[in-house]
């Protein structure tokens, strides 16, 4: 059943999605119906921001985790981790798995790293 307007001259009150797929639908609202439908917006998006937040803290400890253990070595301290010199590093880079490109730095992912040399040693 169509809502209808409570002002003079009754209107069909148009929802909110299709104000936002047809714009020009406001034109038909009174004062009173664009405050409501305000009101109305503004509530929704506020439980929607709120339960978007939840949903972030939820998965925020997941991330940390995942990140922990995540370092981006320098060839010294690579080097030293997989017991090699850097200049073997340098020159066996392209070969390693565990290398990351920033810019013209070498790094490598500790944690990566840490996988290639348990895979190695089974």
């Amino acid at each position: 059943m169509p809502r209808r307007s409570g002002g003079a001259g009754l209107f069909e009150v148009p929802r909110l999605e299709e104000l936002v797929a047809d714009p020009e639908k406001v034109r038909v609202l009174d004062a009173h119906t664009t405050r409501v439908l305000s009101t109305r917006a503004i509530a929704a998006l506020s439980v929607l921001c709120a339960h978007e937040m939840a949903l972030l803290r939820e998965e925020a400890p997941a991330r940390r985790k995942a990140r922990r253990g995540e370092r981006l070595l320098p060839v010294d301290e690579a080097a030293q981790k997989f017991g090699v010199k850097a200049d073997w590093l340098y020159r066996h880079h392209k070969e390693l798995p565990f290398t990351v490109r920033c810019g013209r730095l070498l790094r490598f992912s500790e944690r990566a790293m840490d996988e290639f040399i348990r895979g190695k040693c089974r």
